[in-house]
């Protein structure tokens, strides 16, 4: 049985909607509430976890439990729309979203605040899909760049203002605020959506069908996610938990896999997943995602461990990123009407792996302002790679067919959900793992060669003389000699493993690099096909 016996009739010419930039603002709006959601609980989770005097254990399901509801609302969200309408769910979404978050900071811990975090996760999990859809479908091709941007502008600014808007809240006007910031622009996302979004017309909307097969998929993607999420903390296959997650997961991939077989859902053609560029562009997400390893995770480690910063003073470094942001996005967009989409994601990619290149020469001595330099110019390379990005989903979508085709357009948008929440808890999961080795590494190879080293000897000694007068005695001298060093080393091969790490993030670009050459060619927004905008 094949998607097109299936397909539902298309209007000749389906009309764009009257208030275009009112939606463009709702996509904005979406791609910052999105962002803040989850970016200020994780950012904020060790004061939150004071305020509600629980323990590591409970903290640690906290992000967990809100990303994972977002991981498993994502591909369904997408039939939903379908079903439903884009404009409806979202309102009814945003309403859940808005009581939850309200309601969030009033409850006792911890079960309370599991449920309330699984509502706000789930509502605005579905946010990002269907405001994107609006861009991918819905905007005029003149308009669709200029889209593009704001939604990079709100979702790049977000990113790197997350430090100081969690300490300007904690230190200033109440931890609350961490969950009723994105609650506040919820409401006028809602009014951008009531406005801006026009009503799906009846005859476009889906018939009922199956659900099974796709909620399979769903839990199992969650089920995975959940694992990578917590895998470090719990010493992955050492776990049963870890192990438990992943077999299920498997065993409900393995349902979802025979209920498309035998029930097949007939508005899901993945035949369109199967283009070369569909798949190169879904790498090129993770490579973006990649990219903001060293916003989200890289320089503030660094920072923290090294220096002892705190999170507002870390955001001062990442505030200045917004400036060459307001500059860089409209005119990435004013480019690409002219330059395809491959320039501009080699050019992005070229960028951000020499300044990572650069990073990973880091000294130990390396502060807040030795950072500065290579984050403005990154925050460029950031930028035109995120539009690429973004572009390339758009544009690949309509090249291939898929958003001529609803089937085609609902497994594409699925696909690309997966694709960005598994990126980013791969990456970090990744990366965490991957610093953590390189430490332990260094730290082997460190105390090996001290060992082997006959200054080290002559060098205890020495310490253990320059210390003698401020010890009991020469026994306790050698002992504060030893700390000493043992610090030492301690901090020398965290400073190699955070530049293997930065390393590895370049390698990730220069993969990234070989993925855009692979690519076919993009045509220009002015020569690709409409879409059908249900």
């Amino acid at each position: 049985m094949t998607a097109g016996a299936h397909q539902l009739p298309l209007s000749e010419k389906p009309t764009v909607p009257r208030h275009a930039l009112i939606g463009i603002l709702a996509v904005s709006l979406s791609a910052v509430i999105s962002t803040l959601g989850s970016g200020l609980i994780g950012a904020g989770l060790e004061d939150l976890r004071g305020i509600w005097g629980i323990g590591i254990d409970d903290a640690a399901y906290v992000t967990t439990i809100f990303n994972a509801s977002q991981m498993f609302i994502g591909p369904v969200s997408v039939m939903l729309a379908a079903r439903f309408g884009h404009r409806q769910v979202l309102l009814y979404a945003g309403a859940i979203y808005v009581l939850a978050s309200l309601l969030l900071p009033l409850m006792p811990p911890v079960v309370p605040i599991y449920v309330f975090l699984m509502m706000a996760g789930l509502s605005s999990g579905t946010f990002y899909p269907l405001c994107l859809s609006f861009i991918t479908r819905n905007l005029p091709l003149a308009l669709v760049t200029y889209g593009i941007a704001a939604y990079n502008l709100d979702l790049l600014a977000t990113n790197h203002l997350l430090q100081s808007l969690e300490g300007y809240f904690m230190d200033h006007i109440g931890w609350r605020w961490i969950f009723w910031a994105p609650c506040m622009l919820t409401m006028p996302m809602l009014y951008c959506v009531y406005r801006g979004i026009p009503r799906t017309p009846q005859s476009q909307l889906l018939p009922h069908f199956r659900y099974a097969g796709l909620l399979y998929l769903a839990m199992a993607l969650t089920l995975f996610y959940i694992a990578l999420d917590q895998g470090e903390r719990l010493d992955w296959y050492n776990n049963g938990l870890i192990n438990g997650l992943f077999i299920a997961g498997v065993l409900l991939l393995v349902a979802a896999a025979l209920s498309n077989k035998y029930f097949p859902n007939p508005f899901l053609d993945f035949s369109y997943l199967k283009k070369r560029n569909v798949l190169l562009v879904g790498f090129l997400m993770l490579a973006f995602r990649f990219g903001l390893i060293r916003v989200g995770f890289l320089i503030p480690a660094f920072l923290e461990t090294m220096h002892q910063y705190r999170q507002p003073e870390i955001g001062r470094l990442f505030m200045l990123s917004v400036v060459p942001f307001l500059i860089a996005l409209p005119t990435c967009a004013l480019l690409m009407n002219r330059f395809r989409v491959r320039p501009m994601a080699c050019i992005g990619l070229t960028i951000l792996a020499l300044i990572n290149f650069h990073d990973a020469h880091a000294l130990q001595t390396w502060e807040l302002f030795e950072f500065v330099d290579s984050q403005m110019v990154g925050a460029i390379g950031i930028c035109m790679l995120s539009m690429a990005t973004i572009a390339g989903i758009v544009f690949t979508g309509r090249t291939s067919g898929a958003y001529k085709n609803r089937s085609g357009a609902y497994a594409q948008g699925a696909f690309f959900q997966i694709a960005r929440l598994f990126a980013s808890v791969a990456s970090v999961s990744a990366f965490r793992r991957y610093l953590l080795l390189r430490e332990h590494f260094w730290q082997t190879k460190l105390v090996a060669d001290l060992q082997k080293n006959w200054a080290f000897d002559q060098r205890l000694a020495d310490l253990g003389t320059a210390l003698s007068s401020q010890a009991p005695g020469p026994q306790q001298a050698l002992e504060i000699g030893r700390t000493l060093i043992a610090k030492t080393v301690q901090q020398q091969s965290l400073t190699l493993a955070f530049d293997d790490t930065f390393m590895l993030l370049a390698w990730v670009c220069v993969f990234g690099l070989i993925a855009v050459s692979m690519m076919t060619r993009i045509p220009l927004p002015k020569d690709l096909p409409e879409a059908d905008k249900g």
